[in-house]
Order: C-alpha cells, then structure tokens, then sequence
C-alpha cells in the first residue's frame, strides 16, 4: 500500500467527520471556511519547512517505491495530506463535543458563591 493510498483513507475520514459535524450542528461551511482555510494554509507552511528539516537533517527518510514522487523541496506530497486532515478532524470533534466558533461562546455559568445570595 503507497502513502498516497493510505493518505485518501484518512482524507475521507476526516472530510466525512467533518459534514457530518457540520450537519449535526446545523452549521453551513461557508461559517467556518475562514477559520479551517487559516488554519490549514498555517499547518501546510509549518509542515513544509520542518519536514524539510528533519528529512534534510537526515532524521528520517521514505521509501521511494511507496510515494507519488512529487515532492515540495525534499518533503513529499503525502506529507501535506496530514495537516490538511487535521484542520478538518479536530474542528468537527470540537463541534460535535459541543464546542462553538469565535462570535457564538456563550457566557460562561458560573457557580454561586458561597454566603452571597441574590440579594447582595
């Protein structure tokens, strides 16, 4: 199995947790897409320049029987499809789990404080 194989796994993984998170949550995309877009452009440049690091520093390498053999720099294709994953995994587990986007927080319910009744 190639990297690119098994990368389209978790791409579709990820992109269906993430409709369904959006449809769960009544959400349209069109809400979210500037956070996920910020985010997933940040991850792409963090993951291209310490990918290229580590692989230029000798502390891993691939096999390059399993990889498309694209690469950005010495990093390979595949290597981008993670952080794009994650943009889209941890948002739909955050809204699943309850969580809001920035604009929506509720306040938060604290609770009484002990010796302070409605009259103080």
């Amino acid at each position: 199995m190639s990297f690119a194989h098994l990368s389209s796994y978790f791409m579709l993984g990820s992109l269906l947790l993430f409709a369904v998170a959006l449809r769960v949550r009544r959400r349209r995309l069109s809400e979210v897409a500037p956070a996920i877009g910020l985010t997933m452009l940040v991850l792409l440049v963090l993951t291209a320049v310490f990918d290229n690091v580590m692989i230029g520093s000798g502390l891993f390498d691939y096999n390059n029987q399993t990889l498309l053999g694209i690469r950005v720099g010495l990093a390979p294709l595949e290597d981008f499809s993670y952080p794009i994953c994650a943009a889209l995994f941890v948002p739909a587990l955050w809204l699943l789990a309850g969580g809001a986007f920035s604009g929506n927080t509720p306040e938060p319910v604290l609770p009484p404080q002990p010796g302070r009744g409605k009259d103080a």
